[in-house]
């Protein structure tokens, strides 16, 4: 999960689906209530169950080694080998919508859920980016929306950001406050944040209802969520515009398949081509795609033959 989130529009939920312990993570963000909290003060080793600590933990500290990971290797390989990459992860969703649909009984209804999911989660890798505004409604409910995403597979949490023109007013709010102590965005930052805890617990809480409540909808919502990320996992793509972190800006791409300057720019919107097409701009790289796309569906298979199932967990 911590590799994901380094990656610009990977979920972290989407690791958390496949590997099976998107239920019981969801139940323990359930946990963190006021109640619960105030357990440390009267008896830490029940604060500790209470709260999934164990879980907890162990999740943590794999994700702060994830992000390490992520930032040192994965944003190389970003920029040198990035088609091989995204053949692997490519290899890891499709993989995993397979597997995970063998345990839902799909019906009229299950059929549907898994289309409108699908519907949804394609329809928001192309949407455009709309201006953003530092209303404090907009920014609460914006941090509301942009964590409830990162909770859902195949949906990336800081892509969600940049659609709501907010990317530019968090990150600058927030880089301003670390490096040179500037207050100034103070209440930018925590009126977005208490969106952020709003919408974590709400959409935590809603979630683990509808997977107890409709498990078999909810699976097949879920998996339509994956399959519709697959478009904004395919190897060979076109950059078409891009966010500029200086101006606030978004621009035109000039027809290229690599960013230019990747501490300066964002990607906002690419196009897919195919191996023949993308050839005639650069590298198609299609043996490596080949064998990065099949390790990442060994990848799953293993993990799907050796481990817990989601209805395990």
């Amino acid at each position: 999960m911590g590799i994901a989130e380094a990656i610009p529009g990977v979920s972290g939920g989407t690791l958390a689906f496949i590997t099976g312990i998107y239920e019981e993570l969801l139940d323990t963000i359930k946990r963190i209530t006021p109640g619960n909290i105030r357990l440390i003060f009267k008896d830490v080793v029940l604060f500790w169950r209470a709260i999934n600590g164990v879980f907890l933990l162990w999740l943590l500290v794999g994700m702060g080694v994830g992000l390490v990971v992520g930032v040192f290797v994965i944003s190389h390989l970003l920029e040198t080998e990035k088609e091989i990459l995204w053949a692997l992860f490519f290899g890891l969703v499709l993989a995993s919508a397979y597997y995970l649909g063998r345990s839902v009984r799909w019906s009229g209804s299950t059929i549907a859920w898994g289309v409108l999911g699908a519907i949804l989660s394609y329809s928001i890798t192309t949407f455009a980016p709309v201006s953003g505004n530092e209303h404090p409604l907009y920014l609460f409910i914006s941090g509301c929306l942009a964590v409830s995403a990162l909770m859902l597979p195949g949906i990336s949490g800081s892509f969600i950001l940049l659609l709501l023109g907010l990317y530019d007013v968090v990150i600058h709010a927030l880089k301003d406050l670390i490096s040179n102590q500037d207050m100034s965005g103070l209440t930018t930052l925590v009126i977005f944040g208490l969106g952020v805890m709003t919408g974590l617990f709400t959409f935590a809480r809603l979630l683990s209802w509808l997977f107890k409540s409709y498990h078999n909808r909810t699976m097949a919502l879920m998996i339509g969520i994956l399959i519709g990320s697959l478009n904004k996992l395919w190897p060979w793509k076109k950059i078409v515009t891009v966010y500029n972190k200086d101006t606030g800006l978004i621009e035109s791409a000039n027809n290229t398949i690599r960013l230019p300057d990747v501490e300066l720019y964002k990607i906002v919107s690419e196009v897919n081509l195919s191996p023949r097409e993308y050839g005639l701009l650069g590298d198609v790289k299609l043996l490596g795609v080949i064998l990065a796309f099949m390790g990442g569906v060994l990848i799953v298979s293993l993990l799907f033959r050796y481990s817990a199932k989601p209805s395990e967990v």
